[in-house]
Protein backbone atom coordinates (compact mmCIF):
# COMPACT_ATOMS: atom_id res chain seq x y z
CA UNK A 1 0.00 0.00 0.00
CA UNK A 2 1.30 3.70 -0.81
CA UNK A 3 1.18 6.28 1.55
CA UNK A 4 1.99 10.16 1.62
CA UNK A 5 4.03 10.98 4.76
CA UNK A 6 2.12 12.94 6.62
CA UNK A 7 4.91 15.48 8.10
CA UNK A 8 4.61 18.90 5.69
CA UNK A 9 8.34 18.79 5.29
CA UNK A 10 8.29 15.54 4.25
CA UNK A 11 5.57 14.53 1.90
CA UNK A 12 7.85 11.37 0.90
CA UNK A 13 5.33 8.13 -0.60
CA UNK A 14 6.47 5.57 1.58
CA UNK A 15 5.20 1.83 1.41
CA UNK A 16 3.41 0.32 4.23
CA UNK A 17 4.28 -3.86 3.21
CA UNK A 18 1.64 -6.70 3.41
CA UNK A 19 4.10 -7.87 6.77
CA UNK A 20 3.67 -4.37 7.97
CA UNK A 21 -0.15 -4.79 7.90
CA UNK A 22 -0.52 -8.28 9.23
CA UNK A 23 1.95 -7.33 12.21
CA UNK A 24 -0.35 -4.19 13.04
CA UNK A 25 -3.35 -7.10 13.34
CA UNK A 26 -1.25 -9.62 14.95
CA UNK A 27 -0.30 -6.91 17.77
CA UNK A 28 -3.51 -6.61 20.00
CA UNK A 29 -4.22 -5.08 22.96
CA UNK A 30 -7.34 -6.59 24.97
CA UNK A 31 -9.45 -4.48 27.49
CA UNK A 32 -12.42 -6.54 28.46
CA UNK A 33 -14.49 -7.57 25.70
CA UNK A 34 -12.42 -4.67 23.42
CA UNK A 35 -9.46 -5.47 21.44
CA UNK A 36 -7.50 -2.56 19.87
CA UNK A 37 -5.06 -2.60 17.07
CA UNK A 38 -1.82 -0.41 16.58
CA UNK A 39 -3.10 2.05 12.89
CA UNK A 40 -1.29 1.80 9.65
CA UNK A 41 1.38 4.78 10.08
CA UNK A 42 0.97 7.98 8.62
CA UNK A 43 4.58 9.22 8.75
CA UNK A 44 7.45 7.75 6.13
CA UNK A 45 9.90 5.04 8.05
CA UNK A 46 12.65 8.02 8.10
CA UNK A 47 9.92 10.68 9.99
CA UNK A 48 9.36 7.65 12.43
CA UNK A 49 13.48 6.94 13.29
CA UNK A 50 13.58 10.63 13.71
CA UNK A 51 10.79 11.31 15.85
CA UNK A 52 11.63 8.48 17.95
CA UNK A 53 15.01 8.78 18.39
CA UNK A 54 15.06 12.63 19.33
CA UNK A 55 14.10 11.35 22.69
CA UNK A 56 17.54 9.67 23.54
CA UNK A 57 20.46 11.35 24.12
CA UNK A 58 23.45 9.34 24.27
CA UNK A 59 26.57 11.51 24.25
CA UNK A 60 26.22 14.81 26.20
CA UNK A 61 26.89 14.79 30.02
CA UNK A 62 26.37 17.63 32.44
CA UNK A 63 27.16 18.21 35.56
CA UNK A 64 23.91 19.43 37.86
CA UNK A 65 22.69 19.12 40.91
CA UNK A 66 19.63 16.55 41.58
CA UNK A 67 16.20 18.37 42.25
CA UNK A 68 15.40 15.80 45.35
CA UNK A 69 18.94 16.78 47.61
CA UNK A 70 21.02 19.41 45.89
CA UNK A 71 24.16 16.99 45.22
CA UNK A 72 26.05 16.88 42.28
CA UNK A 73 25.42 14.54 39.68
CA UNK A 74 26.61 13.97 35.84
CA UNK A 75 23.62 13.92 34.30
CA UNK A 76 22.43 13.63 30.29
CA UNK A 77 19.99 15.88 31.48
CA UNK A 78 20.91 19.83 31.31
CA UNK A 79 20.10 22.05 34.23
CA UNK A 80 18.31 24.38 32.52
CA UNK A 81 15.34 22.44 30.60
CA UNK A 82 14.25 23.94 27.13
CA UNK A 83 10.64 23.32 27.58
CA UNK A 84 11.48 25.70 31.00
CA UNK A 85 9.65 24.37 34.37
CA UNK A 86 8.78 22.08 35.77
CA UNK A 87 12.01 20.03 35.66
CA UNK A 88 13.33 17.52 38.33
CA UNK A 89 16.14 14.85 38.19
CA UNK A 90 16.97 12.37 40.47
CA UNK A 91 20.53 10.23 40.58
CA UNK A 92 19.99 6.56 40.25
CA UNK A 93 19.89 5.85 44.32
CA UNK A 94 17.33 8.79 45.06
CA UNK A 95 14.69 7.40 42.03
CA UNK A 96 14.99 3.83 42.99
CA UNK A 97 14.39 4.61 46.89
CA UNK A 98 12.37 1.89 48.28
CA UNK A 99 9.00 3.13 48.71
CA UNK A 100 9.33 5.64 46.01
CA UNK A 101 6.87 5.29 43.01
CA UNK A 102 5.88 8.85 41.69
CA UNK A 103 1.78 7.35 41.85
CA UNK A 104 1.67 10.62 43.95
CA UNK A 105 1.71 12.31 40.65
CA UNK A 106 -1.00 10.77 39.09
CA UNK A 107 -4.01 12.56 37.83
CA UNK A 108 -7.60 11.64 35.64
CA UNK A 109 -7.52 11.75 32.13
CA UNK A 110 -9.96 15.45 31.00
CA UNK A 111 -11.57 13.94 27.81
CA UNK A 112 -11.86 18.16 26.82
CA UNK A 113 -8.39 18.71 26.55
CA UNK A 114 -5.57 16.42 23.78
CA UNK A 115 -3.52 13.60 25.20
CA UNK A 116 -0.24 14.55 24.33
CA UNK A 117 -0.84 17.79 26.55
CA UNK A 118 -1.64 16.01 29.79
CA UNK A 119 0.77 13.48 28.68
CA UNK A 120 3.38 16.09 28.09
CA UNK A 121 2.75 17.80 31.81
CA UNK A 122 2.78 14.39 33.51
CA UNK A 123 6.08 13.79 31.31
CA UNK A 124 7.46 16.79 32.97
CA UNK A 125 5.86 16.78 36.36
CA UNK A 126 7.58 12.95 37.08
CA UNK A 127 11.29 12.92 37.90
CA UNK A 128 13.63 11.51 35.37
CA UNK A 129 16.68 9.54 35.72
CA UNK A 130 19.87 11.31 35.55
CA UNK A 131 21.39 8.44 33.23
CA UNK A 132 19.86 5.54 32.26
CA UNK A 133 22.35 2.76 33.89
CA UNK A 134 22.31 -0.05 36.16
CA UNK A 135 24.71 -2.13 38.32
CA UNK A 136 27.96 -0.04 37.12
CA UNK A 137 30.76 0.86 39.21
CA UNK A 138 33.12 4.43 38.18
CA UNK A 139 31.28 4.71 35.38
CA UNK A 140 29.39 8.39 35.85
CA UNK A 141 29.71 9.56 32.63
CA UNK A 142 28.30 6.70 30.37
CA UNK A 143 24.76 6.13 29.21
CA UNK A 144 22.63 3.46 28.81
CA UNK A 145 25.83 1.24 30.22
CA UNK A 146 24.96 -1.90 32.32
CA UNK A 147 26.72 -3.56 34.26
CA UNK A 148 30.30 -1.59 33.51
CA UNK A 149 33.67 -1.09 35.45
CA UNK A 150 36.06 2.19 35.15
CA UNK A 151 34.35 3.28 31.97
CA UNK A 152 34.31 7.04 30.93
CA UNK A 153 32.28 8.42 28.05
CA UNK A 154 30.67 5.31 26.22
CA UNK A 155 27.53 4.31 25.69
CA UNK A 156 25.13 1.71 24.80
CA UNK A 157 27.44 -0.55 26.39
CA UNK A 158 27.06 -3.67 28.55
CA UNK A 159 29.66 -5.62 30.63
CA UNK A 160 32.69 -3.78 29.62
CA UNK A 161 35.82 -3.00 31.99
CA UNK A 162 38.56 0.13 31.61
CA UNK A 163 36.37 1.29 28.19
CA UNK A 164 36.66 5.01 27.10
CA UNK A 165 35.31 7.04 24.09
CA UNK A 166 33.50 3.99 22.63
CA UNK A 167 29.59 3.04 21.26
CA UNK A 168 27.78 -0.54 21.56
CA UNK A 169 30.53 -2.29 23.01
CA UNK A 170 29.50 -5.40 24.45
CA UNK A 171 32.01 -7.86 27.09
CA UNK A 172 35.25 -5.30 25.79
CA UNK A 173 38.31 -4.59 28.14
CA UNK A 174 40.82 -2.02 27.80
CA UNK A 175 39.95 -0.62 24.74
CA UNK A 176 39.81 3.08 23.48
CA UNK A 177 37.97 4.77 21.46
CA UNK A 178 36.09 2.27 19.52
CA UNK A 179 32.59 2.17 18.17
CA UNK A 180 30.12 -1.19 17.45
CA UNK A 181 33.07 -3.57 19.07
CA UNK A 182 32.21 -6.94 20.88
CA UNK A 183 33.93 -9.47 23.06
CA UNK A 184 36.97 -7.92 22.23
CA UNK A 185 40.39 -6.63 24.05
CA UNK A 186 43.23 -4.22 23.68
CA UNK A 187 41.52 -2.67 21.02
CA UNK A 188 41.94 1.17 19.56
CA UNK A 189 39.97 2.97 16.92
CA UNK A 190 37.82 0.24 15.95
CA UNK A 191 34.85 -0.13 14.13
CA UNK A 192 32.91 -2.96 13.84
CA UNK A 193 34.75 -5.27 15.27
CA UNK A 194 34.24 -8.92 17.13
CA UNK A 195 35.99 -11.24 19.53
CA UNK A 196 39.80 -9.73 18.65
CA UNK A 197 42.49 -8.39 20.84
CA UNK A 198 45.09 -5.77 20.04
CA UNK A 199 44.09 -4.46 17.10
CA UNK A 200 44.13 -0.37 16.29
CA UNK A 201 42.45 1.21 13.22
CA UNK A 202 40.23 -2.40 12.09
CA UNK A 203 37.28 -2.37 10.63
CA UNK A 204 34.16 -4.87 9.87
CA UNK A 205 36.52 -7.99 11.44
CA UNK A 206 36.06 -11.17 13.42
CA UNK A 207 38.42 -12.89 15.65
CA UNK A 208 41.67 -11.31 14.71
CA UNK A 209 44.48 -10.77 17.06
CA UNK A 210 47.44 -7.96 16.24
CA UNK A 211 46.34 -6.66 13.23
CA UNK A 212 46.53 -2.76 11.90
CA UNK A 213 44.90 -0.58 9.49
CA UNK A 214 43.29 -3.58 8.08
CA UNK A 215 39.39 -3.70 7.23
CA UNK A 216 37.04 -7.33 6.20
CA UNK A 217 39.12 -9.99 8.32
CA UNK A 218 38.39 -13.10 9.59
CA UNK A 219 40.28 -15.27 11.45
CA UNK A 220 43.75 -13.65 10.95
CA UNK A 221 46.47 -12.34 13.12
CA UNK A 222 49.72 -10.24 12.82
CA UNK A 223 48.28 -8.15 9.63
CA UNK A 224 49.06 -4.62 8.10
CA UNK A 225 47.33 -2.59 5.92
CA UNK A 226 44.79 -5.51 4.73
CA UNK A 227 41.81 -6.41 3.20
CA UNK A 228 39.73 -8.99 2.88
CA UNK A 229 41.85 -12.02 3.89
CA UNK A 230 40.63 -15.12 5.75
CA UNK A 231 42.87 -17.17 8.05
CA UNK A 232 45.92 -15.09 7.55
CA UNK A 233 49.04 -14.38 8.79
CA UNK A 234 51.86 -11.80 8.84
CA UNK A 235 50.46 -10.08 5.55
CA UNK A 236 51.24 -6.03 4.82
CA UNK A 237 49.74 -5.26 2.01
CA UNK A 238 48.13 -8.19 1.21
CA UNK A 239 51.17 -10.40 0.79
CA UNK A 240 52.67 -12.36 3.28
CA UNK A 241 56.28 -11.58 4.83
CA UNK A 242 58.74 -13.68 7.37
CA UNK A 243 57.74 -13.02 10.92
CA UNK A 244 60.70 -11.57 10.82
CA UNK A 245 60.62 -9.10 8.42
CA UNK A 246 56.45 -8.17 9.29
CA UNK A 247 57.60 -7.19 12.90
CA UNK A 248 60.38 -4.88 11.50
CA UNK A 249 57.95 -3.16 9.35
CA UNK A 250 55.26 -2.97 12.51
CA UNK A 251 58.43 -1.97 15.06
CA UNK A 252 59.26 1.20 12.79
CA UNK A 253 55.90 2.37 13.09
CA UNK A 254 54.95 1.94 16.69
CA UNK A 255 54.53 5.19 19.12
CA UNK A 256 54.98 7.65 16.25
CA UNK A 257 52.23 9.98 15.31
CA UNK A 258 53.15 10.92 12.08
CA UNK A 259 53.80 7.61 10.85
CA UNK A 260 50.90 6.19 12.00
CA UNK A 261 48.62 8.93 10.28
CA UNK A 262 50.22 8.62 6.63
CA UNK A 263 49.29 4.52 7.74
CA UNK A 264 45.81 5.59 8.55
CA UNK A 265 45.20 7.87 5.23
CA UNK A 266 46.91 4.59 3.17
CA UNK A 267 44.47 2.97 4.72
CA UNK A 268 41.59 5.19 4.20
CA UNK A 269 42.94 4.89 0.64
CA UNK A 270 42.42 1.06 0.02
CA UNK A 271 39.01 1.52 1.62
CA UNK A 272 38.21 2.99 -1.82
CA UNK A 273 39.37 0.50 -4.03
CA UNK A 274 39.07 -2.67 -2.08
CA UNK A 275 35.90 -5.10 -2.84
CA UNK A 276 32.41 -4.79 -0.58
CA UNK A 277 30.76 -7.38 0.21
CA UNK A 278 26.83 -5.74 -0.74
CA UNK A 279 25.66 -6.15 3.20
CA UNK A 280 27.31 -7.63 6.68
CA UNK A 281 25.11 -10.88 6.82
CA UNK A 282 25.93 -13.25 8.58
CA UNK A 283 24.18 -16.54 8.93
CA UNK A 284 20.77 -14.95 8.47
CA UNK A 285 17.66 -16.14 6.00
CA UNK A 286 15.68 -13.39 4.32
CA UNK A 287 17.07 -10.33 6.02
CA UNK A 288 18.17 -6.85 4.36
CA UNK A 289 19.90 -3.88 6.04
CA UNK A 290 23.63 -4.28 7.43
CA UNK A 291 25.21 -6.24 10.38
CA UNK A 292 22.39 -8.76 10.64
CA UNK A 293 23.57 -12.06 12.83
CA UNK A 294 21.80 -15.25 13.41
CA UNK A 295 18.62 -13.90 12.15
CA UNK A 296 15.19 -14.92 9.76
CA UNK A 297 12.76 -12.76 7.97
CA UNK A 298 14.29 -9.16 9.38
CA UNK A 299 13.49 -6.56 6.52
CA UNK A 300 15.26 -3.02 6.48
CA UNK A 301 16.70 -3.78 10.19
CA UNK A 302 20.67 -2.44 11.13
CA UNK A 303 22.72 -4.13 13.70
CA UNK A 304 20.45 -7.07 14.97
CA UNK A 305 21.08 -10.56 16.06
CA UNK A 306 19.34 -13.45 17.03
CA UNK A 307 16.37 -11.73 15.57
CA UNK A 308 13.51 -12.54 13.84
CA UNK A 309 10.13 -11.41 12.04
CA UNK A 310 10.66 -7.46 12.16
CA UNK A 311 11.28 -4.69 10.15
CA UNK A 312 12.85 -0.98 10.75
CA UNK A 313 14.79 -2.33 13.78
CA UNK A 314 18.18 -0.17 14.77
CA UNK A 315 20.10 -1.88 17.34
CA UNK A 316 18.19 -5.12 18.30
CA UNK A 317 19.18 -8.64 20.37
CA UNK A 318 16.74 -11.60 20.59
CA UNK A 319 13.98 -9.46 19.18
CA UNK A 320 10.95 -11.06 18.07
CA UNK A 321 7.66 -9.56 15.81
CA UNK A 322 9.30 -5.91 16.49
CA UNK A 323 8.47 -2.96 14.23
CA UNK A 324 9.86 0.53 13.75
CA UNK A 325 11.77 0.31 16.94
CA UNK A 326 15.20 1.39 18.36
CA UNK A 327 17.95 -0.31 21.13
CA UNK A 328 15.73 -3.21 22.06
CA UNK A 329 17.39 -6.05 24.42
CA UNK A 330 17.09 -9.36 25.80
CA UNK A 331 14.07 -10.53 23.96
CA UNK A 332 11.40 -7.75 23.13
CA UNK A 333 8.44 -9.44 21.71
CA UNK A 334 5.78 -7.93 20.16
CA UNK A 335 6.63 -4.17 19.95
CA UNK A 336 5.57 -1.13 17.89
CA UNK A 337 7.08 2.05 17.75
CA UNK A 338 9.33 1.71 20.80
CA UNK A 339 12.38 2.95 21.86
CA UNK A 340 14.74 1.38 24.81
CA UNK A 341 13.51 -1.61 26.16
CA UNK A 342 14.83 -5.07 27.73
CA UNK A 343 12.54 -8.01 28.38
CA UNK A 344 9.19 -6.61 27.29
CA UNK A 345 6.02 -8.52 25.61
CA UNK A 346 3.53 -6.22 23.65
CA UNK A 347 4.57 -2.62 24.05
CA UNK A 348 3.51 0.44 21.90
CA UNK A 349 4.29 3.76 21.54
CA UNK A 350 6.67 3.25 24.51
CA UNK A 351 10.30 5.00 25.74
CA UNK A 352 12.59 2.91 27.83
CA UNK A 353 10.52 0.31 29.29
CA UNK A 354 11.85 -2.78 30.92
CA UNK A 355 10.56 -6.29 31.92
CA UNK A 356 7.05 -4.82 31.06
CA UNK A 357 3.83 -6.06 29.58
CA UNK A 358 0.67 -4.69 27.40
CA UNK A 359 2.07 -1.28 27.75
CA UNK A 360 0.67 1.75 25.67
CA UNK A 361 2.12 5.27 25.90
CA UNK A 362 4.97 4.77 28.48
CA UNK A 363 8.33 5.72 29.69
CA UNK A 364 10.55 4.87 32.56
CA UNK A 365 8.19 2.13 33.65
CA UNK A 366 9.46 -1.05 35.02
CA UNK A 367 8.01 -4.24 35.92
CA UNK A 368 4.15 -3.36 34.88
CA UNK A 369 1.54 -4.90 33.47
CA UNK A 370 -1.52 -3.05 31.94
CA UNK A 371 -0.48 0.61 31.76
CA UNK A 372 -1.18 3.25 29.68
CA UNK A 373 0.17 7.04 29.80
CA UNK A 374 1.92 6.48 32.52
CA UNK A 375 5.80 7.63 33.44
CA UNK A 376 8.38 6.29 36.74
CA UNK A 377 5.90 3.68 37.95
CA UNK A 378 7.32 0.64 38.98
CA UNK A 379 5.30 -2.96 39.85
CA UNK A 380 2.01 -1.32 38.96
CA UNK A 381 -0.95 -2.33 36.86
CA UNK A 382 -4.08 -1.03 35.95
CA UNK A 383 -2.45 2.41 35.61
CA UNK A 384 -3.51 5.16 33.63
CA UNK A 385 -1.68 8.95 33.89
CA UNK A 386 0.06 6.94 37.31
CA UNK A 387 -3.65 6.58 38.70
CA UNK A 388 -4.86 3.20 40.09
CA UNK A 389 -7.80 1.68 38.78
CA UNK A 390 -9.58 -1.50 39.28
CA UNK A 391 -9.29 -3.90 36.53
CA UNK A 392 -12.97 -3.15 35.45
CA UNK A 393 -12.48 0.58 35.40
CA UNK A 394 -9.37 0.39 33.26
CA UNK A 395 -10.79 -1.52 30.57
CA UNK A 396 -13.68 0.56 30.40
CA UNK A 397 -11.79 3.71 30.31
CA UNK A 398 -8.79 3.17 28.37
CA UNK A 399 -10.97 2.20 25.31
CA UNK A 400 -12.75 5.62 25.50
CA UNK A 401 -9.23 8.00 25.59
CA UNK A 402 -8.20 6.08 22.55
CA UNK A 403 -11.55 7.27 20.89
CA UNK A 404 -10.44 10.39 22.20
CA UNK A 405 -7.35 10.55 20.74
CA UNK A 406 -8.51 8.93 17.28
CA UNK A 407 -11.22 12.16 17.19
CA UNK A 408 -8.15 14.12 17.43
CA UNK A 409 -5.43 12.55 15.33
CA UNK A 410 -3.28 11.64 18.12
CA UNK A 411 -3.43 7.45 18.36
CA UNK A 412 -1.16 6.06 16.90
CA UNK A 413 1.45 8.40 16.62
CA UNK A 414 4.91 8.79 18.81
CA UNK A 415 5.53 11.29 21.49
CA UNK A 416 5.52 14.31 19.49
CA UNK A 417 9.30 15.98 19.61
CA UNK A 418 7.99 18.97 21.22
CA UNK A 419 7.79 16.50 24.54
CA UNK A 420 11.72 15.18 24.33
CA UNK A 421 13.67 16.89 26.85
CA UNK A 422 16.87 17.36 24.31
CA UNK A 423 17.49 19.77 21.55
CA UNK A 424 17.79 17.65 17.84
CA UNK A 425 21.40 18.28 18.19
CA UNK A 426 21.91 16.71 21.44
CA UNK A 427 19.70 13.14 20.41
CA UNK A 428 20.44 9.99 18.70
CA UNK A 429 18.35 11.57 15.55
CA UNK A 430 20.77 13.70 14.90
CA UNK A 431 23.33 11.25 14.85
CA UNK A 432 21.61 9.15 12.26
CA UNK A 433 19.95 12.19 10.34
CA UNK A 434 21.77 15.71 11.01
CA UNK A 435 19.29 18.70 10.65
CA UNK A 436 20.77 22.56 11.36
CA UNK A 437 19.92 24.75 14.02
CA UNK A 438 16.86 25.96 11.74
CA UNK A 439 15.87 22.96 9.68
CA UNK A 440 15.54 21.51 13.38
CA UNK A 441 13.13 24.50 15.12
CA UNK A 442 10.88 24.58 11.32
CA UNK A 443 10.45 20.61 12.17
CA UNK A 444 8.83 21.25 15.66
CA UNK A 445 12.23 19.82 17.21
CA UNK A 446 14.07 21.69 20.37
CA UNK A 447 17.96 22.84 19.70
CA UNK A 448 20.36 23.71 22.62
CA UNK A 449 22.74 25.98 22.58
CA UNK A 450 26.05 24.29 23.65
CA UNK A 451 28.19 26.50 25.55
CA UNK A 452 31.28 24.71 26.76
CA UNK A 453 33.28 25.50 29.19
CA UNK A 454 37.23 25.69 28.66
CA UNK A 455 39.01 22.87 30.84
CA UNK A 456 41.27 24.34 34.19
CA UNK A 457 44.99 23.11 33.22
CA UNK A 458 48.23 24.20 33.87
CA UNK A 459 48.92 24.65 29.91
CA UNK A 460 47.49 24.51 26.45
CA UNK A 461 48.73 23.38 23.63
CA UNK A 462 48.30 22.79 20.03
CA UNK A 463 48.09 19.45 18.74
CA UNK A 464 50.79 20.06 16.49
CA UNK A 465 52.78 20.85 18.44
CA UNK A 466 53.09 17.53 20.66
CA UNK A 467 55.68 15.42 20.35
CA UNK A 468 55.71 13.11 17.48
CA UNK A 469 56.78 9.89 19.53
CA UNK A 470 54.93 8.32 22.86
CA UNK A 471 57.92 7.75 24.09
CA UNK A 472 58.25 11.62 24.54
CA UNK A 473 54.77 12.58 25.98
CA UNK A 474 55.58 13.81 29.49
CA UNK A 475 53.52 12.89 32.28
CA UNK A 476 51.70 15.55 33.35
CA UNK A 477 50.41 15.80 29.91
CA UNK A 478 47.01 15.03 31.72
CA UNK A 479 47.01 18.37 32.97
CA UNK A 480 47.46 20.06 29.55
CA UNK A 481 44.26 21.07 27.58
CA UNK A 482 45.09 19.54 23.83
CA UNK A 483 43.82 22.00 21.19
CA UNK A 484 41.98 20.14 18.09
CA UNK A 485 43.23 21.49 14.92
CA UNK A 486 39.74 20.47 13.22
CA UNK A 487 37.09 22.10 15.74
CA UNK A 488 39.49 23.86 17.73
CA UNK A 489 37.51 22.64 20.83
CA UNK A 490 40.23 22.01 23.71
CA UNK A 491 40.65 18.56 25.36
CA UNK A 492 42.40 16.54 27.91
CA UNK A 493 43.87 12.79 28.08
CA UNK A 494 42.49 10.74 31.30
CA UNK A 495 45.57 9.24 33.15
CA UNK A 496 44.64 5.89 32.30
CA UNK A 497 44.20 6.72 29.00
CA UNK A 498 47.81 8.05 28.80
CA UNK A 499 48.57 4.67 30.46
CA UNK A 500 46.54 2.55 27.41
CA UNK A 501 48.54 4.43 24.77
CA UNK A 502 52.04 3.37 26.20
CA UNK A 503 51.65 0.41 27.01
CA UNK A 504 50.01 -0.33 23.55
CA UNK A 505 52.68 2.08 22.21
CA UNK A 506 50.20 4.32 20.42
CA UNK A 507 50.99 8.14 19.78
CA UNK A 508 48.64 10.33 21.88
CA UNK A 509 45.53 11.45 19.64
CA UNK A 510 45.31 14.82 18.33
CA UNK A 511 41.69 15.59 17.60
CA UNK A 512 39.14 15.99 20.05
CA UNK A 513 36.76 12.79 21.04
CA UNK A 514 33.77 14.03 19.56
CA UNK A 515 35.81 14.50 16.15
CA UNK A 516 36.90 11.00 16.60
CA UNK A 517 34.27 9.48 17.20
CA UNK A 518 32.62 11.18 13.51
CA UNK A 519 35.37 9.68 12.01
CA UNK A 520 34.55 6.13 12.54
CA UNK A 521 31.14 7.17 12.15
CA UNK A 522 31.92 8.45 8.59
CA UNK A 523 33.28 4.69 7.94
CA UNK A 524 29.66 3.12 8.06
CA UNK A 525 27.38 3.67 5.20
CA UNK A 526 23.61 5.03 5.90
CA UNK A 527 21.01 2.97 7.58
CA UNK A 528 19.03 3.41 4.19
CA UNK A 529 18.80 0.52 1.30
CA UNK A 530 19.47 1.88 -2.39
CA UNK A 531 18.35 -0.93 -5.45
CA UNK A 532 21.76 -1.35 -7.38
CA UNK A 533 23.35 -3.97 -9.56
CA UNK A 534 26.51 -6.48 -8.26
CA UNK A 535 29.60 -5.09 -10.47
CA UNK A 536 30.69 -8.52 -10.87
CA UNK A 537 27.98 -10.35 -12.19
CA UNK A 538 25.15 -7.38 -12.54
CA UNK A 539 22.87 -9.66 -10.34
CA UNK A 540 20.14 -6.74 -8.30
CA UNK A 541 21.16 -6.51 -5.04
CA UNK A 542 20.17 -4.18 -2.11
CA UNK A 543 22.26 -2.37 -0.21
CA UNK A 544 23.15 0.56 1.88
CA UNK A 545 26.09 1.54 -0.82
CA UNK A 546 24.38 4.52 -2.96
CA UNK A 547 24.73 3.82 -6.12
CA UNK A 548 26.83 7.28 -6.70
CA UNK A 549 29.76 5.75 -4.42
CA UNK A 550 32.68 4.82 -5.76
CA UNK A 551 33.34 1.47 -3.86
CA UNK A 552 33.31 -1.63 -5.58
CA UNK A 553 30.31 -3.45 -4.13
CA UNK A 554 29.61 -7.36 -4.94
CA UNK A 555 26.80 -9.58 -4.11
CA UNK A 556 27.24 -12.24 -1.72
CA UNK A 557 28.56 -15.02 -4.31
CA UNK A 558 30.85 -13.16 -5.88
CA UNK A 559 32.26 -11.51 -2.82
CA UNK A 560 32.54 -14.90 -1.99
CA UNK A 561 34.57 -16.04 -4.93
CA UNK A 562 36.84 -13.11 -4.35
CA UNK A 563 37.84 -13.69 -0.71
CA UNK A 564 37.99 -17.36 -0.81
Amino acid sequence: MQQLCRNPWCKQPFTVHPDEEEFLCKMTFTFGATKVHPPLPVYCPDCRLKIRTCHRNERNFYRRTATLTGKDMVSIYHQEPLWGPPDAVYTHEEWNAEGRDFMEHGRPFDFSRPFFVQFGELHKAVPRLGSMVIGNENCDYTAGTGYCRNCYLINSSEYCEDCYYGKLLQSCKSSVDCSYLYNSELCYECFSVFKSYNCSFVSFSTNCSDCFFSSNLSGCSNCCLCSNLRQKQYHFLNEPLSKEEYERKIRELHGSFAKMEAMRKQWMEMAQKMVHRYANIVNSEHCTGDFIENSKHCQDCYDVNESQDSRYVTVGVQVKDNYDCSNMYIKPELAYETLGTIETYNTAYCLFVFHSQNLLYCEYCFHCKDCFGCVGLQRKQYCIFNKQYAKEEYEQLVPKIIEHMQKGGEWGLYFPPQYSPFGYNESLAHEYMPLTEREAKERGFHWRKIVEKNPEVKKTIPAGSLPDSIDDIPDDVINWAIVCPVTHRPFRILKQELDFYRRQKLPLPRLHPDERYDRRLALRNPRKLWKRECMKCQKPIETTYPPDKPEKVYCENCYLKEVY
